[in-house]
């Protein structure tokens, strides 16, 4: 039963002694403690081509109440017809955004070990009022978006590989050495644990505003990110969430 070496991912990679202060430290041999460049948070991306999405706090929320947006959360796969940029800027924001209230230090709404946040938010348009359809990345620290090239025949196909789209289909990217260059192998429990912070927001997002999301975990990877045009090393899809 090889599954069962698989388990080994799932524990706790570092052995920390906290009452021996003369132990090494087990990360020492990282590229931060080598003193290697840490890796940039946000791919690169042309200032012209963004687009500047609406305050996320100015949306019509159907549910505000914590319990009731927690206790209703389900996966739903009904189209609810046409988003608006609010709708779309609130969930980009919900699940990889800045805070907004007293936040000098630029925390986000979502967690991440040691602050890594390893990941690229890719989204295909496929119901947006405004937007053209198509594949966008959603730049974080601006709360925008620009659209990146992608054919209308490579979007038809995606729906083969994933089994169906929303109106917004998110795609999240991991480029994993994001986290390794502090934590190294152990990096890898710590990414899988990010995206479900992600893909959690999303739930919650969707049900403040009365909209149906399903979380994707079964596509196929190589066809998705050859899709997305990555080569599935240095940076793959991760996780996949349609909203309706």
């Amino acid at each position: 039963m090889k599954y069962k070496e698989n388990r080994e991912f799932l524990k706790v990679g570092l052995q920390f002694d906290m009452a021996d202060k003369t132990a090494v430290h087990p990360l020492a041999e990282s590229d931060q403690m080598k003193g290697k460049p840490e890796p940039p948070a946000e791919k690169p991306y042309n200032e012209e081509d963004l687009i500047y999405l609406p305050d996320p706090w100015d949306v019509e929320l159907k549910k505000r109440d914590i319990i009731d947006i927690l206790d209703s959360r389900e996966s739903r796969r009904t189209p609810l017809g046409e988003f608006t940029l609010n709708e779309l800027s609130f969930i980009l924001w919900s699940v990889y955004g800045v805070r907004i209230n007293d936040n000098p230090k630029k925390k986000r709404t979502v967690p991440s070990g040691g602050g890594r946040y390893p990941f690229e938010t890719y989204f295909i348009a496929s119901d947006v009022k405004g937007l053209d359809k198509g594949l966008y990345r959603y730049i974080w620290s601006k709360n925008a978006i620009f659209q990146t090239p992608m054919e209308q025949e490579k979007i038809d196909d995606m729906k083969r590989y994933i089994g169906f789209v929303g109106g917004i289909t998110i795609f999240w990217t991991a480029i994993p050495y994001r986290t390794e260059w502090r934590y190294m192998q152990h990096a890898h429990k710590n990414i899988a644990i990010d995206v479900g912070h992600m893909g959690q927001n999303g739930y919650l997002a969707a049900e403040a505003l009365g909209r149906g999301c399903v979380a994707i975990g079964g596509y196929s990877q190589a066809d998705v990110d050859r899709l997305l045009g990555m080569v599935g090393i240095d940076e793959f899809v991760c996780y996949i969430e349609a909203f309706m």
